[in-house]
């Protein structure tokens, strides 16, 4: 999905209206899998739902930036900078996998979101980047991993604007599993159906939720994080839900 000429306008708008500067990345863009993409389910961030340009507008974090799997589900607005680029589009990509041989700053991006920004089909070529959010619908879905019960539960956030940078989960703090995207619950013995959640965004918003899980679903809640106004970001668009799952 790539940003049109009027959507970037509004984002940059926003971001001058905002005053501020966000952090913003400098790397190379590399490309991988096939030629029209694939499902994001097979990354290392085990995505259970994802946003419905993903299968062909994803993107592999580097492995510095990585950060045990945090920023897995959160949006990335790229432009190429190198001077062999033939286009300078800004297309928007979901953060669905880890590149570990990748340096700081880069991207391994599928192959329609790598020909969409530089105009090649293979290459290393330097690209600037940003964080934004994401263009969702709805509210915030949380998700338990298949096999959770109350023995033994592991959390996905997905659908959220900005992305979900810690979780609480009945009271505790909830460690990320460094090899996938889920919090691991350390207080055991509740009931699915009586999940206690406190998650928090990448922009410091927290949402406190009593959620009625099931394995290996997820459920939308009402509630969804505020924007964050020193983002670029992309106006709304449909989103994947369990229901309706974009790998159907």
């Amino acid at each position: 999905m790539p940003i049109t000429s009027s959507i970037l306008s509004w984002v940059l708008g926003g971001l001058a209206l905002a005053g501020t500067t966000h952090a913003q990345f400098n790397g190379v863009a590399t490309t991988y899998g096939p030629p029209d993409g694939e499902s994001p389910q097979g990354g290392n961030c085990a995505l259970m739902t994802w946003l419905d340009f993903a299968p062909r507008f994803h993107a592999a974090l580097n492995d510095k930036q990585w950060s045990s799997g945090v920023h897995c589900g959160r949006c990335v607005l790229v432009t190429c900078t190198d001077p062999r680029c033939t286009s300078r589009e800004s297309v928007l990509g979901q953060v669905t996998d880890r590149c570990p041989e990748c340096a700081h700053g880069d991207l391994d991006m599928s192959l329609p979101m790598f020909h969409k920004i530089t105009g090649y089909n293979t290459d290393r070529l330097t690209i600037h980047w940003d964080f934004v959010d994401c263009p969702v619908s709805g509210g915030v879905q949380v998700c338990a991993k298949s096999g959770s019960s109350k023995h033994w539960l592991y959390i996905q956030a997905s659908n959220a604007v900005n992305g979900v940078a810690s979780m609480n989960i009945n009271g505790a703090p909830a460690p990320i599993f460094s090899s996938a995207y889920y919090f691991m619950s350390q207080a055991l013995g509740v009931e699915l159906a009586n999940t206690v959640v406190s998650m928090t965004s990448h922009g410091g918003d927290t949402i406190d939720v009593k959620v009625q899980l099931e394995a290996d679903k997820c459920t939308q809640i009402p509630q969804q994080f505020a924007k964050e106004t020193t983002h670029r970001s992309a106006r709304d668009a449909p989103t994947c839900t369990y229901s309706t799952p974009c790998h159907s």
